[in-house]
Parts: structure tokens; sequence; C-alpha cells
């Protein structure tokens, strides 16, 4: 009898010491971020949006096709104040071998360099359920950063 006892305590004794290693060090609170990015006015077509925490933790990055992005590898955008960068990249989707190897590219919006290598572009991540929505309306004079209701069909942004 002794034997089982000292077996079960045993076990049970690891299993604590499993799953406390496995919940000590969960990183940064994160949310998923959802928005859609427009330049005067127009969609950008294929980008890249990256959010730079201002306090500890890591970048979160996303593509962006058709002006709308997502950000939910690793649980999302770490939480709290983040320094946002935005760039237009080319997109190669429907252009032909040919049209390749002559260097033609789809038409790209030039995104100014101060919504990316010298961005003064902020968010803030708030703590809560559900997406978290954030809409870029960028312009050559100024940007717009809102948080914006969901429309129908979207994710539920719920208060912090």
């Amino acid at each position: 009898m002794r034997p089982i006892v000292f077996c079960t305590v045993s076990l049970l004794g690891l299993g604590l010491l499993v799953s406390a290693g496995c919940t000590s060090e969960n990183g940064p609170e994160r949310r998923v971020i959802t928005g859609r990015v427009t330049y005067q006015g127009q969609a950008v077509p294929s980008g890249e949006i990256r959010f730079i925490p201002l306090g500890e933790g890591p970048a979160s990055a996303a593509l962006i096709t058709d002006g709308v992005f997502e950000i939910a590898h690793r649980g999302g955008a770490v939480i709290g104040p983040a320094k946002v960068t935005i760039v237009s990249v080319p997109v190669a989707d429907g252009l032909s071998q040919d049209e390749l190897d002559k260097g033609i590219q789809k038409k790209t919006i030039a995104i100014p360099k101060k919504y990316n290598s010298n961005t003064s572009l902020r968010a803030d991540i708030q703590s809560g359920s559900g997406k978290q929505t954030i809409d870029f309306d960028l312009t050559n004079s100024s940007a717009s950063v809102r948080p914006r209701a969901p429309k129908p069909g979207e994710s539920q942004v719920l208060p912090s």
C-alpha cells in the first residue's frame, strides 16, 4: 500500500510542477486587432501594418489586403500604447510570368515616410475580450486613427 501512495503523491507533485511551469510565463497580454487602412480615400491595395509597443513586449504585424488587416498571430498585439507603421508593397497576383520578368507591377500607393520609417502614428490597444477594430485614414497632410464600431457580421468589440 505504501508504494502506491508514494507513487500517487509523486505523480501529483510532478503534475503540479509541470503545470506551474506552463502557466508562469504567458508573456504580455494581447488582443486581436482588425481594421482598414486608406490613403487619400483609397483602400491600400497591398501592404503591411506593424504595432510596436511603447512599453515592454514584441511588435506585431499583419498584411494589408484591399485595405483590410487583422493582427491575430500569437494572440494579437500587446495591450497598451503602440507606435504604428504602415507601408504599401507591390502586388504580384494576377501577373503573367512575362510581366513578372519585365518587372511590371500592379499599381501601388506611395505612403509618405511619416507613416512608416518616420512614423508619428499611435494607437491604444485596449484590454478586453473580442477583437478591437481600429481604422487608419491617411492623407498627405494628416492621419485619422479611430476605433470604430464593427459592421454587421464583424466581431463585436467589447468594452474593457
